[in-house]
């Protein structure tokens, strides 16, 4: 029975290993991708990447709202970032510009912060995250 036991455990955990490296692949370094922000709640956003090949630094049949997304990670954008995107949503409840160009990385950038930065969340976020710094 143990080994029965055994034997199913590191199936299960080879599978979901297996199911994982296919889904996504981790980002080394920085990337420059084209996002598109699918919605935003102050400086919390989830960005859609939109190069095929790029998509992969993503996570893939993310469900936000209904439908379906592949290549998508949260972000937080910080002091004048968020400025430097001019992100904001349009009468469509789509944001404009609908897409640009970033830089990203699991490296935090150093802001220098002087205002105070609104930190709500969305309730469903990707857990992939990235810091991003816009590309202008």
């Amino acid at each position: 029975m143990r080994k029965l036991c055994l034997a199913l455990l590191t199936t299960t955990l080879f599978f979901t290993a297996c199911q994982k490296v296919n889904q996504q692949q981790e980002l080394t370094g920085e990337a420059i991708v084209t996002v598109k922000a699918i919605d935003a709640l102050c400086g919390s956003v989830i960005f859609e990447i939109q190069e095929d090949s790029l998509k992969k630094y993503g996570e893939q049949n993310f469900t936000y709202k209904g439908k379906k997304y592949n290549g998508v990670f949260s972000s937080q954008l910080l002091c004048s970032e968020f400025a430097n995107t001019n992100l904001y949503p349009n009468n469509d409840g789509n944001f404009e510009p609908s897409s640009f160009k970033v830089l990203i990385s699991k490296n935090p950038p150093t802001y220098n912060c002087e205002n105070a930065t609104c930190l709500a969340i969305l309730t469903n976020m990707p857990e992939t995250f990235y810091f991003i710094h816009p590309i202008r």
